[in-house]
C-alpha cells in the first residue's frame, strides 16, 4: 500500500467517478482503476459500489476515507516539516462562511498571495457546521466561523466582531414590526444563526417565529428582500455597500446584536509555515 494509491482512492470518492478522478490526477484511467483494485485486494474488502460510469462508497470506503484524509494530512505536514527552506509554500486551504468570505478576505488572501506566492491557496466555503465537520476530518487547515465553538479537538482565535442588522425593503415610511412579521425570513442556508438572534429576539419579546425561506445564494437573498419578497438578517458589514440601493438596515437590540467570528484548526494539527504566516497577517500571534 503506497501513498499515491491513497490520494487515488480519495480523488474517486470526492469525484464519485473514476473518469473523472484520472482526469483530475492527470492518469490515464486503467491506473486509477488498477490501484483502487490493488487497494481492495490488500485490505479485502470492496471500496467500492460501480453502476453505470459512475460509483459510490461502500460501508468499508466510508469509513476508510476520513483516516485516509487524516493520514495524507500528516504525510503532507511531514514533508512541510523537514524542508530546508522556511520560506511558506505547499497547499493551504482555509474555510469560511459566505460572509466572511466575501467581505473580510479578499483582502486577506490578496495580501498573503503577494507575499507568498509559492503557496497554494483556496478558499473552502460553507456554513459553521460544515466547516467544524471540515476541521475535524482534517479537510481544511484552518476556517473562519461563527463562535464560541467550545469542542475538544479544536482549538479557536477570535477575529472578528459582526454587528447584525435586519434587512427589509427600503421605505420612506417609519419602521414598523408588524408589518413584517408575516413576511418569509430569507436565508441563504440552512441553520443560520444569523436569523437564529433573531427568531431568539422575537421569542423572547412574545412574538410567534417567522417563517424561513432558502434561497440559495446570498445575492439572491438580497435581491428578493430588494423586490418585496421578504426579509433578512446580515451582518453590517455586508450591505454597507448597497444602501443606496432598495435596502433598509435596522440593527438587532442587544445582546443579540454582536456574533464573533473566530478562526478554528484541529488541536492535534502541525502548523505549517502557510498557515503561521496566514495567522500573522490575521492577527493571531499566540498557538
Amino acid at each position: 500500500m503506497d501513498i499515491r494509491s491513497l490520494e487515488v482512492f480519495k480523488a474517486v470518492a470526492i469525484e464519485q467517478s473514476i473518469t473523472k478522478a484520472a482526469e483530475k490526477l492527470n492518469y490515464v484511467q486503467s491506473n486509477v482503476t488498477a490501484r483502487i483494485q490493488r487497494l481492495e485486494q490488500e485490505l479485502g474488502v470492496p471500496l467500492l459500489y460501480r453502476y453505470h460510469k459512475r460509483v459510490a462508497l461502500t460501508p468499508a470506503g466510508r469509513e476508510l476515507l476520513p483516516r485516509i484524509n487524516k493520514l495524507l494530512h500528516d504525510f503532507e505536514e511531514a514533508i512541510e516539516a523537514v524542508k530546508l527552506s522556511s520560506a511558506p509554500r505547499g497547499t493551504l486551504c482555509i474555510g469560511a462562511m459566505e460572509s466572511t468570505a466575501s467581505t473580510r478576505l479578499p483582502l486577506i488572501f490578496a495580501q498573503y498571495h503577494t507575499k507568498f506566492p509559492q503557496v497554494e491557496l483556496s478558499l473552502h466555503m460553507a456554513p459553521t457546521v460544515d466547516q467544524v465537520d471540515a476541521i475535524l476530518k482534517y479537510k481544511a487547515d484552518g476556517a473562519f466561523v461563527d463562535g464560541p465553538i467550545l469542542h475538544p479537538e479544536i482549538v479557536e482565535y477570535p477575529v472578528f466582531e459582526e454587528s447584525l442588522v435586519l434587512i427589509t425593503r427600503f421605505s420612506p415610511e417609519p419602521f414598523q414590526l408588524e408589518s413584517i412579521l408575516n413576511e418569509p425570513l430569507l436565508s441563504s442556508f440552512a441553520h443560520c444563526i444569523y436569523l437564529g438572534r433573531w427568531q431568539q429576539w422575537l421569542e423572547n419579546n412574545g412574538y410567534d417565529p417567522m417563517k424561513v425561506m432558502e434561497y440559495g445564494t446570498l445575492e439572491g437573498v438580497l435581491r428578493c428582500v430588494e423586490n418585496g419578497l421578504g426579509v433578512t438578517v446580515l451582518p453590517i458589514s455586508m450591505v454597507e455597500s448597497r444602501m443606496q440601493g432598495g435596502l433598509s438596515c435596522h440593527p438587532l437590540p442587544e445582546p443579540y446584536r454582536k456574533v464573533p467570528t473566530v478562526f478554528i484548526r484541529r488541536r492535534d494539527s502541525y502548523t505549517t509555515s502557510a498557515l503561521s504566516r496566514f495567522l500573522e497577517l490575521v492577527g493571531i500571534t499566540s498557538m
